[in-house]
């Protein structure tokens, strides 16, 4: 004779056990939780032979009181069944799952946190923390539940371990990629199934956000934010003047709350304006340089009278424009006058605002000479360059990096502007500038650096990849500049593999730096620490 199902699985015990429970007093079986009923019924089971049953999870199944009713049911082979089989930490019972005759597939459970390896709970966290960032990029709450309460059919699971661990990497991603396209809710790229590993450490592409701003923002600062995150506003001296323009308006306008002073809560009340200048955009070496010299003026005069004080920081916000940026620049344009001959030809690379009057004014002086301005994708800032000195007269010859090597054979001097002069003497400008600065060098023509003392940094860096900023990526494949009558392509968009890298910086060594022209006079680049601490 065959034996039955439970004597075949050494079920017998537990099978007794579930039939004592229906013969129990009402007061028995509402009173002791399902966890003490199967305490009872594993007593008589051996250690090597004991065996979990959990029946497959049902829509009505719950947890607490109405989980200890469903732990009293039984299946149709008449085994006890768990419905709340769950560890304090959330885990799932170990034993194996068994259905009735039309029960589900088996499923294996997850493991506890601390049965896993540090290596394995690392591993999740990681998956945690993308799928996190997922949803929060795709416009979605944070956490897992509100996810999935605010989006029931996006595609995320409530646990993030399982879903990641049944599917490809940055599968969750492209979900939340996929539902923010469809809701209208996010505009950005996707930034975890992207990014090059070696670049992980920069911050991503910033945009422009007003909602997430203090509503006690000045209009101004605000109008400035979003004008720096469109890139309406470039370079470091616009960049500056457009800053400082902001807080002369944003002191003017200011109310000094009551129980205080206008020069003890000035640096309370810019602090949120600076945080959100931040957020639209990574903030430059001259920006840093100005705010802290108007934090340091502010500071220094603490007992003035309100209408004293605001005066004051108006003056000194004046004077910093007019003497470390203006004045700056008509003197280096009449020193770098002295290096510009009859018959040369000057390369210049994107666009500097010093350089472009330097240029300029050469011109004017009736200097004749030729400028070779490179350009290169995907801002073309040489075109505007380009099209100031055109119209000026000069003549001109409009090039792209790639044809560096062949130009540079007729040219006798490159100009070029900076971003910063760093500690060590390097030379932290556009993208492109090293390229240009190592072929003079190696062709043996001068290269000739225009640069205020406010962007003197000291900072030291030795290359390009500590500190950057990653401008947006969707610049490099989006051609707006298209004259063949297709659309740009977006393919981009669709493909995990493809990973997308702008850099809008790059760093050039000091011994490719011939000279540098500042308002102090001619220096070499190798000077920066000596003018931070003799004269700034």
């Amino acid at each position: 004779m065959e034996a039955s199902y439970e004597e075949k699985w050494g079920l017998t015990d537990r099978t007794q056990s579930s039939k004592a429970s229906k013969v129990a007093s009402p007061r028995d079986s509402t009173g002791a939780s399902n966890k003490d009923q199967a305490a009872g019924s594993n007593k008589k089971d051996s250690k090597n032979k004991r065996v979990s049953i959990t029946a497959p999870a049902t829509p009505g199944s719950t947890s607490g009181k109405d989980g200890g009713k469903e732990g009293g049911k039984v299946s149709g082979l008449g085994i006890q069944t768990n419905a709340s089989s769950t560890s304090g930490d959330g885990s799932q019972g170990a034993g194996p799952s068994s259905g009735g005759p039309a029960g589900g597939p088996q499923k294996a459970s997850a493991p506890s946190q601390k049965s896993m390896t540090k290596a394995e709970r690392r591993e999740l966290q990681e998956k945690q923390k993308a799928e996190k960032a997922a949803r929060v990029s795709a416009g979605l709450p944070a956490s897992a539940k509100k996810a999935a309460q605010a989006q029931p059919n996006s595609g995320f699971s409530p646990n993030p371990s399982k879903s990641l661990a049944t599917s490809f990497p940055g599968a969750e991603a492209e979900k939340a990629i996929a539902v923010a396209e469809s809701t209208g809710q996010g505009k950005k790229r996707e930034r975890l199934t992207k990014e090059i590993g070696l670049f992980a450490h920069l911050d991503p592409p910033k945009f422009a956000n007003t909602a997430s701003a203090p509503k006690d923002l000045h209009p101004a600062v605000v109008n400035v934010g979003l004008q720096m995150a469109q890139f309406k506003i470039c370079g470091a001296n616009a960049r500056c003047v457009a800053t400082l323009n902001a807080f002369r308006k944003a002191i003017q306008d200011y109310q000094t709350p009551p129980n205080t002073t206008l020069s003890r809560h000035m640096q309370t009340y810019l602090n949120p304006h600076i945080s959100y200048l931040v957020t639209c955009r990574p903030m430059a070496v001259s920006m840093g340089n100005a705010i802290r010299y108007l934090k340091y003026e502010i500071g220094n005069n603490l007992e003035l009278p309100d209408e004293d004080a605001r005066a004051l920081f108006v003056e000194k916000i004046d004077n910093f424009i007019r003497d470390r940026i203006t004045m700056a620049d008509q003197v280096i344009m009449s020193l770098g006058l002295q290096k510009i001959q009859d018959g040369d030809v000057i390369l210049t690379y994107a666009r500097s605002s010093v350089v472009q009057g330097l240029l300029l004014a050469a011109h004017a002086k009736g200097i004749k000479f030729k400028v070779i301005v490179v350009d290169s994708r995907p801002r073309f800032e040489g075109k505007q360059l380009l099209r100031a000195l055109a119209n000026a007269g000069v003549p001109c010859t409009y090039v792209l990096l790639t044809a560096i090597g062949h130009v540079m054979r007729e040219v006798s001097k490159v100009i070029l502007g900076a971003h910063s002069l760093l500690s060590n003497g390097a030379l932290y400008s556009r993208a492109g500038t090293a390229v240009v600065a190592m072929s003079a060098h190696e062709r043996k023509i001068p290269v000739i650096v225009c640069c205020e003392t406010y962007k003197f940094s000291d900072r030291v860096q030795l290359d390009s990849f500590v500190q950057n900023e990653i401008g947006n990526p969707d610049e490099l494949v989006n051609d707006q500049h298209n004259n063949f009558g297709h659309s740009s392509v977006r393919y981009h968009d669709k493909s995990r593999d493809l990973k997308l890298l702008n850099l809008l910086y790059d760093l050039t060594p000091s011994e490719f730096v011939t000279v540098v022209i500042t308002e102090v006079g001619l220096i070499p680049c190798t000077s920066v620490p000596v003018i931070l601490r003799e004269f700034l």
